[in-house]
């Protein structure tokens, strides 16, 4: 794993860190919702009861697998030995939606923070959006990768493969206009092994769902292999990604390179502290 990378520093006012509520008085808290679970969908968004309708809850700070992806059951599964059989305290965040009409909240269940504990049991990747407790939920999700927990266990898809491929850098905010500058927008990853790599079907993504690049190349040893967001020609030492839009967010992500199985192999953060 590369070190966690500070960009810029943060103060972080107390007054805006108010995320959800250890207590439980039975009725919500203001401007939150008692709920009970009705169906996990994934890791981070379930179904909820609240005030006699079904409504979808979105975890504000966290990314989990998807249902088809490495991992994705165990973190339903975690999700619903979270929240199963108990009320569950709705805190909104900055946004009380997303774009598809999912309720954006803080999950409180006995006073523990869902959400805080998806992320430091490996259940959940950090989701590097701006919310109070983004830097907090930051730390917990480097932590857990750090020691290799749930998701970040190098055998937690199946028998790693034996290599010594990492990144070497990331470039997520080229000078100029972001969607005009694709292929300055790059990856780098290295052989650091005396054997050549076959990286068929090896996988870098982002910390979303959407982001995906599948490898087509073999790295010999000591060499380097660069992924450009943009579109051209595939060399041996550079291939493209050719995506629609810019891949890496200049607010904080993570590269995340995986194996066919879904192991993560490597991955390197990256932090705008505001």
């Amino acid at each position: 794993m590369r070190p966690v990378a500070i960009a810029l520093p943060i103060i972080l006012l107390a007054a805006a860190c108010a995320g959800p509520t250890g207590e439980r008085s039975g009725s919500a808290p203001p401007g939150g919702e008692i709920g009970s679970l009705v169906r996990a969908v994934d890791g981070d968004s379930m179904d909820v009861l609240i005030d006699g309708d079904v409504r979808e809850v979105r975890l504000i700070g966290i990314n989990a697998p998807e249902s088809d992806e490495c991992f994705g059951s165990e973190s339903r599964d975690a999700l619903i030995a979270a929240t199963r059989g108990k009320d569950m305290i709705l805190t909104p965040g900055p946004d009380d939606t997303d774009r598809y009409g999912r309720l954006l909240r803080y999950v409180t269940v006995d006073g523990d923070d869902v959400n805080e504990r998806m992320l430091a049991t490996g259940s959940a990747i950090t989701l590097q959006t701006d919310h109070p407790l983004a830097d907090e939920y930051l730390d917990i999700g480097n932590a857990a990768a750090d020691e290799k927990l749930g998701l970040w266990a190098a055998d937690a898809c199946g028998p790693p493969q034996p290599t010594d491929i990492a990144i070497i850098d990331v470039s997520y905010d080229p000078p100029g206009p972001d969607g005009e500058r694709l292929n300055d927008e790059f990856v780098a990853i290295v052989n650091e092994g005396a054997d050549p790599v076959d990286l068929h079907d090896w996988v870098l993504r982002d910390e979303s769902s959407q982001n995906r690049y599948r490898y087509r190349s073999v790295v010999e040893p000591g060499g380097t292999l660069t992924v450009k967001s943009g579109c051209g020609t595939d060399r041996t030492d550079i291939v493209f990604w050719c995506a629609d839009l810019p891949v890496w967010s200049n607010g904080g992500d993570t590269a995340i390179l995986q194996d066919p199985s879904g192991n993560v192999v490597d991955r390197w953060s990256y932090t705008v502290r505001r």
